[in-house]
């Protein structure tokens, strides 16, 4: 047991100056892996808002497509009416012309 109490204070004095060094470079580590966590974190809650804000847009879309295509018909609805009165125009001024 006696040679190992020389053998430890020469391996103590080998590793105690690099004690510090160890200690900083786990707490630098310790930070990357916060930063790490937290800019996950944050691209995740980027990710759901982009995602939210695209169903948003297509249920807007989809509302639009919904009313141009009844505008549509209304203006095929409003063009049929148009072509009859001017049709109905059209036989009145012919009867007025030639009676």
């Amino acid at each position: 047991m006696p040679a190992a109490w020389p053998i430890a204070k020469f391996l103590f004095k080998l590793v105690a100056p690099s004690i510090p060094e160890i200690v900083s470079s786990i707490s630098n580590l310790k930070h990357q892996q916060e930063d790490e966590q937290s800019r996950e974190e944050t691209l995740e809650r980027r990710l759901l808002d982009i995602e939210r804000n695209l169903g948003q847009q297509l249920e807007v879309i989809d509302n639009l497509t919904r009313q141009i295509a009844t505008l549509q018909l209304i203006l095929r609805r409003t063009f049929i009416m148009s072509l009859v009165a001017l049709v109905l125009a059209l036989t009145g001024l012919v009867l007025i012309f030639y009676s």
